[in-house]
């Protein structure tokens, strides 16, 4: 069962807003959520498992990095369907300010053992995404993640 967001929402905004404590143990409730939007707007199989891995690999980097330690934060996703063929994931959080689209992507050429530590995640965002943004706006990092339903 999916935890009921923090914050009280009209109910059609809740139907597609999930806000939680950013803890890796939220991060199943975080996918699940996802999955049934994409799900409920016939997503295939394949294209939804997609989502899955690139939205793992944005909230874990989220939840390890955006706050420290000794000050805990929230995390909010918010899922609606843009028309029939596209799905829109925008993650936000009040963290600390990191733009991951600026990163450079790492040398995939270079021999496994003597490439440096990080990155990939990033890249298997850029490369399974089909349009991709980040902003701070109001104290707030926002990664907006669009994927229509059959990736190009």
């Amino acid at each position: 069962m999916i935890p009921q967001p923090h914050k009280q929402l009209a109910e059609t905004e809740a139907a597609n807003h999930l806000e939680l404590p950013a803890r890796l143990t939220n991060l199943p409730h975080f996918i699940d959520f996802v999955r049934n939007q994409a799900c409920r707007l016939d997503f295939p199989p394949k294209r939804i498992q997609e989502i899955e891995l690139v939205l793992e690999e944005a909230l874990v980097n989220i939840i390890k990095y955006a706050y420290p330690a000794d000050s805990p934060g929230n995390l909010t996703i918010m899922v609606t369907g843009t028309g029939e063929s596209r799905l829109r994931i925008e993650t936000s959080d009040r963290g600390i300010p990191f733009n991951p689209l600026i990163q450079s992507d790492p040398d995939v050429e270079i021999e496994l053992m003597e490439r440096p530590i990080g990155g990939l995640g990033i890249l298997l965002i850029k490369e399974l995404t089909d349009e991709l943004s980040w902003v701070r706006k109001e104290g707030k990092n926002s990664l907006t993640l669009i994927f229509a339903k059959h990736h190009a």
